[in-house]
Formats: C-alpha cells, sequence, structure tokens
C-alpha cells in the first residue's frame, strides 16, 4: 500500500509504537537467553512482533512486514515447543531487531525504509526454520518448519516425480505432519501461515460458541459498568501473568495459589453485584477448583494451567460483551467449560473441553481431507473449500430492472458490490492470497466509485477511490490480505453508511420493504451484512450488529472487524475523520517527515488540569477588561489606591496562574528515562558477547523523569560511556579473578534527582583510570606539553579523556579505542546546558556522571553585573555569593586564591574571563558567586549581585556561534538580550591556559549584547 493515501498522523503512530514494540521485544529476548524455557516471555515477545508484521503489512511497509513475518514464525515454532531457543536462534532473531529498527529510524527521516540488507537474516531464519542450521528436538517436530523451504520444490515431486520417489518423500514425513501439507504448497501466502492452522485456539473457540439472550445487568449508571470493566480487564492481565508463573515455578508457590485463587474470588463478587450470571457462575467453578489446589488436593500441572487460561480467555471474552450505554450484556453458552471445571473439581481427568478438542482436531487434521473432497466435489463441499467460489453472492440475487429513478438504480448498483465484496473478505479471512477475491474487491470498489461519480458523491467517490487504491497497491506488492481484512471491512462499511447518509439526505427511500423483505432470505451468508445498505440507518443499527455478532462457525472471526458497521448513529464522524488520509493524496508521498518522536503520551488528568488553568486565566483576563472599564467610566475622579490594589490582586493571580501553567506543562513535557534505558541491556550482552567478557547490567531510576527534548539526545552519549566502560573499564575474566574479584563483571546505569536537575552515573567495577597513564598518553600525542603535565592533578588528568583524538587503549577493537566518543559526549551533553565528570579508583572501577537540567525551556537565574553588562548564572550551578575583602587574596601556583570556611577556593575576574574590559578598579571588598560544576568550586568575582530570576532560554543562533562560556540568552521583560553563563565551561577556562576570550569571541558577544 502506497504512503499517498495516508497523512503524516498515520506513519507518525506507527513509527512510535513500531519502537515501543522493539524496546519490549529486546529485553525480553534477552532475559529469554536466560531462561529459554519461559513461556510467558515468548509470549511477550510473539505478540508485539505480530502487531509489528500486521501494521506494517497494513501500511504497505513490504520490507519491514516480511522480515517481522519471518521473526514471527520462528518465535511460533519456539512457543509451540518445536524448536528451542539456541545461541544462534537468538542471534538471527535480535539481528532481525536491529534490521528493523534501522528501517523504521529510516521511515522516519526519509520516509522511506532504505536500503537495509535483510535477505541474509530473512535466508537464516529459513535454513533455521528447515534445520540446516538448529536441529529440532524431536522428529516431529523437525519436520514441520521445513514446509516452508520445501513449499516450492513440493508440488515439482507430487506432480512430475516416479511414484517410488513421492514415495520417499512420503515416508520421510512423519504421519502427524502430513495434514498440513497440502496447505504449506498451496500458495506462498498459505505457506506462511501454515504454523498457525492446524489447532483452534480458546479464544477462537469461545466466539463459535451459541449466543445466549441479551439482558439488563444491575449497574448502577455507566460510570459503574465502566469501573467494572477496568477493574476486570486488571484482573484479567493479573490472571494470565500469575498462571503462567505458576506454570513455570509449581512448586512451593502457595502464595500465587492464594492470589490466584483471590483474583477469581474478587471477579465473582463483582459480577455477582452487577447481575451477570454467566460470568459469576464460570469464575465461582474456577474459584472452587483453586481452593482445591490450595488445600492440596490437586496439583498444579500443564493441563490445570491451560484450562484456567481457557476460563480467562473466556472471562475476557464475556467481558467484552458489555455494552456500556445499554447497560446490558450478551453471553455465550459457557456449559462445556463449566462442566469441566465441575469434573476436575470431582477429580476427574483435568483437560481442556471435549468440544475444543474436537474443533481443534477438526480444524487441524480434517481440514485437508475436506480441502481434497472440495476438488472432486466443489459443489457438495463449497462451504469446507480452501477458496469457496465467490459465486455464493451471485448478482441475480438483487431484483433489477424495476429501478423508478437513478437513485433506485444507485443503490442496487452499490448493494450488489457490497455482497461481492463481503464474499470476498469472507474468502480472504481463509485464504489471504485468493487472487480471484482481492480482484473482484478492487473491481466492486472502482464500481462504486464511478457509479458516485455518476451521482455526484465527491466525498463518497474519493474515499471510494482511495480504498481502490489501498487494494490495488495490495495487489502490486503482493502483501498477504488476511492483515487487510479488518481494515477493508471498516472501509467498507463507512462507504456503507456514507452512501446511505446520502440517499437519506433528499428522501427517505422508496425501495426500503422490498430490500427488508430480501434481507432476512439468506441469514447464514457470509455477505449478510451488507443487506443493512438498503435499510434505514436508525432502525437497522441494533439488528446488524447480532447478525454480526454471531457468525457461522466456519467464520467466526468477522465478530469484531464488524463493528463498524453496527454504529450507523454518529456516520458522520466516520467520513469526517476519513477524508484526513485523501487530503494528502496530490501530495508527493515524500513532501513531509514523519517525525514518530514528536508525540508525547499525555495522562488525560493533566490535560484536564490545563483546560482548569486557562478557564481561569480567562477569567483574570476579565478583570484586566473590567479594570480599564472602570478607568475610563470614572474618568477624573480616580480612586488611585483602589485601582493599585485591583491591579495588585489581579497580578497576583496571574501570577500564580502562569506559575502554575509553566509547571504543568512541564510535567506533560516529562518521560521516563526508562525508553532510553530499555536498549543498554541488548547493547551490553552483545558487547560482552564481542569481547568474550562476563558482564551484567543494573539499571536503577528507570523511573526517574527528564524533558523528552533531554530524553531524545542522551541516548548517544550513553551508548559510548557503555561501550568504554564495557571494552576498556571491565577486565578479562582471568585478570579479574588474579585480582581477587568476581568473574563477571558489574556496570551499573542509574538516575536520580539531584537538587534541581538530574544525574545519570555509568559506574563499572573495572580496572580504573591511571592519572599517571592519562598524563603520559596526553603528552606522547602531543594534546599536553610536559610542562602542563606536570602542574596536572589527579582530577584533571581525567579530564584528558574527554580531549578530541584521546585513546589509552593498547589496541583498537570494533567496539570502541579510535580516540572518538568521549569528546563526543561531552560536546553532546554540553549542548543540553550539562556537564560530565569523572571519579575513577585504580583497580576498583570508574564513574561517569552526567548532570543534566530537568528542562531546556525555563531556570531560575541569578543576575549579575559586570563591565556594565548584565549577565544570566544558572541557578543551580550556584553553590553561594558572599563578600570578600581583596587583601584575602594570595597566589597559588600562579591563580588567585582564598581560604573559605577551611577550604581553599580559586577565584577569577569574570570581566577577565569573558574578555571584557575593567570599568572600575577592583573595589576593597568583592562581590563573588561560588559556582559548583559537579564537587569542584571556584570563586567569580562581579561588579555587582542583582536579582534572582525565571528565565526563558533562547539558542544564540547560527550567526553568534558557540561563544565561549556562554550557553544562550533570555529576552528581559523590556526586551533587552541577557547572556547565559556556562557555569562548566567557565570553569574549563579558569583552569586552562588559555583562560580569557579572543578578539572574535569578543566581537560576537558585543554583538549578542546588542541584539
Amino acid at each position: 500500500m502506497s504512503q499517498e493515501f495516508f497523512d503524516p498522523e498515520l506513519f507518525a503512530d506507527f513509527i512510535a509504537e513500531a519502537k515501543e514494540h522493539l524496546e519490549t521485544i529486546e529485553p525480553n529476548l534477552l532475559e529469554l537467553e536466560k531462561a529459554p524455557d519461559n513461556l510467558a516471555l515468548l509470549n511477550d515477545i510473539f505478540r508485539p512482533m505480530h502487531s509489528l508484521k500486521g501494521a506494517s503489512g497494513f501500511l504497505g511497509l513490504n520490507r519491514i512486514n516480511q522480515l517481522a513475518h519471518k521473526s514471527e514464525n520462528i518465535l511460533d515454532e519456539l512457543r509451540k515447543g518445536t524448536m528451542v531457543v539456541t545461541p544462534e536462534i537468538m542471534d538471527v532473531i535480535l539481528a532481525s531487531t536491529d534490521a528493523l529498527r534501522q528501517m523504521i529510524d529510516n521511515l522516519e527521516s526519509t520516509n522511506a525504509e532504505g536500503e537495509v540488507q535483510i535477505d541474509h537474516i530473512m535466508a537464516q531464519i529459513e535454513a533455521i526454520m528447515a534445520g540446516e542450521t538448529t536441529p529440532a528436538p524431536a522428529p516431529q517436530a523437525a519436520a514441520a518448519p521445513q514446509a516452508p523451504a520445501e513449499q516450492e520444490a513440493a508440488p515439482e515431486v507430487t506432480a512430475e516425480a516416479p511414484a517410488e520417489v513421492a514415495a520417499e518423500v512420503v515416508a520421510e514425513v512423519p504421519a502427524n505432519d502430513l495434514a498440513p501439507a497440502p496447505e504449506s504448497v498451496a500458495s506462498d501466502h498459505a505457506a506462511d501461515a501454515a504454523p498457525e492452522t492446524p489447532t483452534m485456539t480458546g479464544k477462537e473457540w469461545v466466539l463459535t460458541l451459541p449466543q445466549l439472550p441479551t439482558y439488563a445487568l444491575t449497574a448502577f449508571g455507566e460510570g459503574h459498568l465502566k469501573d467494572f470493566i477496568d477493574e476486570s480487564n486488571d484482573t484479567i492481565e493479573s490472571l494470565n501473568n500469575a498462571l503462567l508463573d505458576l506454570e513455570e515455578n509449581p512448586v512451593g508457590r502457595d502464595e500465587l495459589v492464594n492470589d490466584i485463587f483471590r483474583f477469581f474470588h474478587n471477579m465473582k463478587g463483582n459480577s455477582g453485584i452487577i447481575g451477570y450470571n454467566e460470568l459469576n457462575a464460570l469464575t465461582h467453578e474456577a474459584e472452587t477448583l483453586l481452593n482445591n489446589v490450595r488445600q492440596g488436593k490437586i496439583t498444579p500441572t500443564h493441563e490445570l494451567i491451560d484450562l484456567l487460561l481457557l476460563v480467562v480467555d473466556v472471562l475476557e471474552a464475556q467481558v467484552q460483551r458489555i455494552n456500556i450505554e445499554s447497560g446490558t450484556a450478551s453471553p455465550v453458552d459457557l456449559t462445556p467449560v463449566i462442566k469441566q471445571l465441575q469434573a476436575a473439581q470431582t477429580g476427574g481427568p483435568i483437560s481442556l473441553p471435549q468440544e475444543l478438542l474436537d474443533a481443534q482436531s477438526v480444524n487441524g487434521a480434517e481440514a485437508p481431507e475436506q480441502e481434497a473432497e472440495a476438488v472432486e466435489e466443489p459443489a457438495a463441499a463449497a462451504p469446507q473449500a480452501e477458496h469457496p467460489p465467490v459465486e455464493v453472492v451471485m448478482p441475480t440475487i438483487i431484483p433489477v430492472g424495476a429501478e423508478g429513478d437513478d437513485a433506485d438504480a444507485f443503490r442496487v448498483t452499490v448493494r450488489q458490490q457490497m455482497e461481492i465484496i463481503h464474499a470476498a473478505l469472507e474468502t480472504l479471512k481463509k485464504d489471504g492470497g485468493h487472487k480471484d477475491s482481492i480482484d473482484a474487491i478492487y473491481r466492486c470498489l472502482v464500481a462504486v466509485k464511478n457509479a458516485c461519480g455518476f451521482m455526484g458523491f465527491d466525498e463518497i467517490k474519493v474515499y471510494a477511490e482511495r480504498t481502490a487504491g489501498i487494494v490495488d497497491q495490495g495487489r502490486i506488492s503482493g502483501i498477504d490480505f488476511g492483515l487487510m481484512v479488518d481494515l477493508l471491512e471498516q472501509e467498507v462499511a463507512i462507504i456503507n453508511d456514507m452512501v446511505q447518509q446520502a440517499l437519506e439526505a433528499p428522501a427517505a427511500p422508496a425501495a426500503a420493504t422490498p430490500a427488508e423483505a430480501t434481507a432476512p432470505a439468506a441469514p447464514n451468508q457470509p455477505a449478510a451484512p451488507a443487506a443493512a445498505l438498503a435499510q434505514p440507518a436508525a432502525p437497522v443499527a441494533k439488528p446488524a450488529a447480532q447478525a454480526q455478532s454471531k457468525p457461522a462457525p466456519a467464520a467466526a472471526a468477522p465478530a469484531k472487524p464488524a463493528a463498524p458497521a453496527a454504529k450507523p448513529a454518529a456516520p458522520a464522524a466516520k467520513p469526517a475523520a476519513a477524508a484526513k488520509p485523501a487530503a494528502p493524496q496530490g501530495a508527493a508521498p515524500g513532501a513531509e517527515n514523519h517525525k514518530g518522536s514528536s508525540t508525547i503520551r499525555v495522562d488525560h488528568e493533566r490535560l484536564d488540569h490545563l483546560m482548569n488553568l486557562i478557564g481561569e486565566l480567562i477569567i483574570n483576563r476579565n478583570r484586566y477588561t473590567l479594570i480599564a472599564r472602570s478607568l475610563e467610566d470614572s474618568g477624573h475622579d480616580v480612586d488611585i489606591s483602589q485601582v493599585a490594589q485591583s491591579l495588585s490582586e489581579t497580578t497576583y493571580a496571574m501570577a500564580r496562574i502562569s506559575d502554575d501553567l509553566q509547571d504543568t506543562i512541564m510535567k506533560v513535557r516529562m518521560v521516563p528515562v526508562s525508553s532510553v534505558f530499555s536498549r543498554f541491556p541488548r547493547l551490553v550482552r552483545d558487547l560482552s558477547r564481542k569481547s568474550g567478557k562476563e558482564v551484567d547490567l543494573i539499571m536503577e531510576g528507570e523511573e526517574t523523569e527528564l524533558d523528552k527534548s533531554v530524553v531524545e539526545v542522551i541516548g548517544d552519549p550513553l551508548v559510548h560511556l557503555i561501550r568504554n566502560s564495557v571494552d576498556h573499564g571491565i577486565e578479562a575474566e582471568d585478570v579479574r579473578v588474579a585480582a581477587g574479584k568476581p568473574p563477571k563483571g558489574k556496570v551499573t546505569l542509574r538516575a536520580f534527582h539531584k537538587g534541581n536537575s538530574v544525574a545519570i552515573e555509568i559506574e563499572d567495577d573495572g580496572k580504573g583510570i591511571d592519572p599517571a597513564k592519562m598524563r603520559e598518553v596526553a603528552v606522547r600525542k602531543g594534546i599536553i606539553t610536559p610542562e602542563e603535565a606536570g602542574q596536572m592533578d589527579d582530577r584533571e588528568s581525567l579530564e584528558l579523556i574527554f580531549a578530541p583524538g584521546f585513546s589509552s587503549a593498547e589496541k583498537i577493537t570494533d567496539i570502541s579505542g579510535r580516540g572518538v566518543g568521549m569528546d563526543v559526549v561531552r560536546t553532546n551533553i554540553k549542548n543540553l546546558k550539562g556537564s560530565v565528570s569523572t571519579y575513577s579508583e585504580v583497580g576498583k572501577g570508574t564513574r561517569f556522571t552526567l548532570s543534566l537540567p530537568l528542562t531546556l525551556a525555563i531556570i531560575d537565574a541569578l543576575m549579575v553585573n559586570v563591565s556594565g553588562q548584565m549577565y544570566a548564572i544558572p541557578l543551580d550551578a550556584v553553590s553561594e555569593t558572599t563578600k570578600i575583602e581583596a587583601e584575602r587574596l594570595t597566589d597559588v601556583k600562579g591563580r588567585k586564591a582564598v581560604t573559605l570556611r577551611g577550604e581553599v577556593l580559586g577565584v577569577v575576574e569574570l570581566s577577565e574571563m569573558l574578555g571584557l574590559p575593567r570599568t572600575d578598579p577592583l573595589p576593597d571588598v568583592l562581590s563573588v558567586v561560588v559556582i559548583h560544576d559537579n564537587d569542584r568550586r571556584l570563586g567569580l568575582v562581579v561588579d555587582r549581585l542583582l536579582e534572582r530570576q525565571e528565565i526563558v532560554i533562547k539558542p544564540l543562533g547560527a550567526y553568534l556561534g558557540d561563544l565561549k562560556g556562554i550557553s544562550g540568552a533570555t529576552i528581559m521583560g523590556d526586551g533587552s538580550v541577557i547572556l547565559i553563563l556556562d557555569p562548566h565551561e567557565v570553569y574549563l577556562m579558569a583552569t586552562s591556559k588559555a583562560s580569557s576570550m579572543g578578539p572574535g569571541d569578543q566581537l560576537k558577544q558585543q554583538n549578542a549584547a546588542r541584539l
């Protein structure tokens, strides 16, 4: 499907969700490598990969879709137990996630997937699936993965090879694996889907259960039902997790069994309160069974977990059948499940209900036989065939020839096309590659488009044309239309609603009655929902919903996709929303950059609070208007004191509202650093394997929040620091053991609040950094002179690691050691108005600390006057302000210093650092601002201390470039521009040999001050 059919918001949402999926997959893969038998982890990996496959297929991102599909297949084999987790499988799946991430990044930056090499990854997955690289654990399991690899060769063997060869081929495949063979050679799409066809899942089986009459619940309004549904969903999630945990470790889990019992007990009580009888009965039986487990009468087994997980699936389906608006429930008959629970309670066999087992055997074993019969007797076996003929809905079932006008002819034409489309969609649910059905859908949509154009329904014409374009692009790209059935059903339902609305606008259609008489004629046919087209919207809403919620057993899945057709009460909203994707149709697909990172998920309560603040702001604005009006009306009789009091009160209220508004906006922009941290377990795992070192990554404070703009930028600096810690910091295993350390190294990544900033530490327990070696290497590389090296203390020596081109590595690896990276780290952190500090102890380890502002937008600052100009110093960097007598200053190694409360404090004149002329001689008592750069302090001599202010940070821009010691600028209330000092860089300037600005920097600063 082409990108031109979707607006940028759709791709932005996809990119954001795809990144979330990958962030979920990678950590779980690393955990799976440590616990390969953890089925819950496999499910947690499979689900986001499946979602990624579906979403990319829907958007026509074929390369992403193909790779995700291959990865999903191998994950499915792992889930079924036909393959076991091995290092080779983990490597190829991780390589797949890397390639997916790269393609998604390309999509975000260039609107295209890019030329990422995925063929070798897909080939490796196919080889593993075929048993060429990683043998399967059992013979019957080994044959199943071979089906995809042989899907092209198999037809040739059966068609042309001698009978002896064919017999040998069949003999090599166990009997259990013969069933899926017809599906695996039918088509490429069928082969891809083969692993999913043998068995019916519990959720699918629940959809086939008979529906019971709808009845009203005894809830106290919509709010009560919403609370019940929310709590039930939480309980269902907890039950799933707890049951999977119990299956993994069933011994000695009394507390976990008690938790599961309480979950069922709570749900039983809640369902009884609202009068949901079926749910109450089911949870009662499950609770009784769990009570036997608590008492030790029944032992937790895989069969018991299977049964209870089925119960959870049924609970979820029942909760979804609650209609909040009407306060009713539409349950299904749960007798098979309840009987099975009762049998297990009385000592009977613990297994899934026989009805489900029968359905699974029919779905898995008898389907091929039905297909074989369909070849011989197509007329008799049409409902069970792989490709039911589209002729099941013949155009002749719609009476034609009696149309009174164009509107009648249009109605009959569209209804006929809709009948054919619905039949084709039912076929595609069984085989997503059925070409005749795909072509039929395209032709019908084109016919609807042309008919709408003839009638002058331009909006419907555009929508039908867009949907036809989606189908056409899918045909060209060859994707599995099984992924698009839900989408197409929704699109067709919207077109249906739009047509109905257009026809009803002039007058009620006269053909409604014949249509109503015709519609029930074939209630069990897949195309039945299309009959709603010829009926008025209001009366047909509920019958349509009921008809769709009772599909035939062979087509149980349509219940969910049909939802849009059951909501014609607000049809106008759908076309309006749908008009959005159609808008950019004429524009080039690459005209805009789709930025997935430009979205933030916000708690609705924060938005509600913002709305309240806006309301208060409007009220306060009106108070100013009233004050102005009273002044106009009073003329010369103005009570100045009363006006001043009113202005003061209103100003105070405005200040309070603006502070609250600022605080709320800052909270909206805050996101947890876990979004960045989540990528590093994978990074450490890969680095550990490359370097041959065993390394554990410990993450702390992942819930710490930072401004989103900061979180987006700190990823690369952290990658550099962690790579250096693993490659340079952590020693080899034999070296660690000889030094008395554990053989496995440890890297700790932690985040925490530190005053009005956030600190992120990267700490390792490696060999540390030797300051003497740092000075020696720096001299050898010409970074510093021997004289400068002699004057450096150990702390300053550690700072050399951030010098461009500096590396103390004895050998260069593909991980690090080339002398690039650490200077980039400092530059990136400086751009964030932050700082980097290093602490190291030889033989014990190294710690890098990043100090980052909570936000890049607004900060508190101390205003000072230097040489007649005002400057702002970020308050976070100010330790204190003080007055010092000039005579107390002494010289220490050519620098001014003073002893302040027992501590030697270096002192510099800020005017000298900034290259400003001194307007007056130094006074006898100096005004000093003591700033700190992490745990280092420096005194800055200023002319005058002013007030503390909240300022808005503005960048200097390309014209002024990078001014030494200046991090940005702010605009004052009178319009003047004030420069903001960078405390970290000022400290470095004070301790370096080039401590003052050059003439060019002075000129830039003067230009900035004049802006």
